[in-house]
């Protein structure tokens, strides 16, 4: 299978993809920003200045907001059943026997 010019990544096409990710993982879709991440991992050693501010960015908001994600699932599990029927009314599912 021949590859053609067209379909290589330029800097230009590269910048492109990775501002797009970069800006969609901001409607709280941080595994955007872990895919942006990923899918340049390969080509890290080529990346212009551009891209590599956009990966920079997007490692940070995974983690930001993973960390958030991960603290506010920790403290709703743990307190659930504390907070009584407000617990129930902001979960999607109720667990039954509770």
């Amino acid at each position: 299978m021949l590859v053609d010019e067209d379909d290589k990544l330029n800097d230009d096409k590269m910048r492109n993809i990775a501002k797009k990710l970069w800006i969609i993982g901001f409607f709280f879709l941080p595994w955007v920003w872990l895919i942006n991440i990923l899918f340049f991992f390969p080509h890290r050693k080529q990346l212009s200045t551009d891209v590599f501010w956009y990966l920079k960015y997007s490692l940070i908001g995974f983690f930001v907001y993973s960390t958030i994600f991960m603290t506010w699932m920790g403290i709703y599990l743990v307190n659930r059943n504390n907070w009584g029927a407000s617990g129930d009314n902001i979960s999607i599912v109720i667990p039954y026997g509770y």
